[in-house]
């Protein structure tokens, strides 16, 4: 039993912490395409996701200029 329970705590903690940096959006806030998790900047709103690279360099630069709009059930 002992076993088993250091792997499956080990897991658990993994899978929290992945759920926790989860993007609170749907769409590309630079260019309203359908984003991506890969690409993520971490806000005080939380994590928020872009189509590419490029849009996510653009959002830090400026992340006034570019509204998010969260999908429903975010926080």
């Amino acid at each position: 039993m002992k076993t088993i329970l250091a792997p499956l705590l080990l897991s658990l903690a993994m899978t929290a912490t992945v759920f926790a940096g989860w993007p609170i959006n749907d769409e590309c806030p630079v260019d309203h395409k359908a984003s991506r998790p890969i690409y993520r900047v971490k806000t005080d709103d939380g994590a928020v996701s872009f189509c590419c690279a490029d849009c996510m360099q653009k959002f830090a630069k400026s992340p006034g200029s570019y509204p998010v709009k969260k999908k429903e059930g975010a926080k």
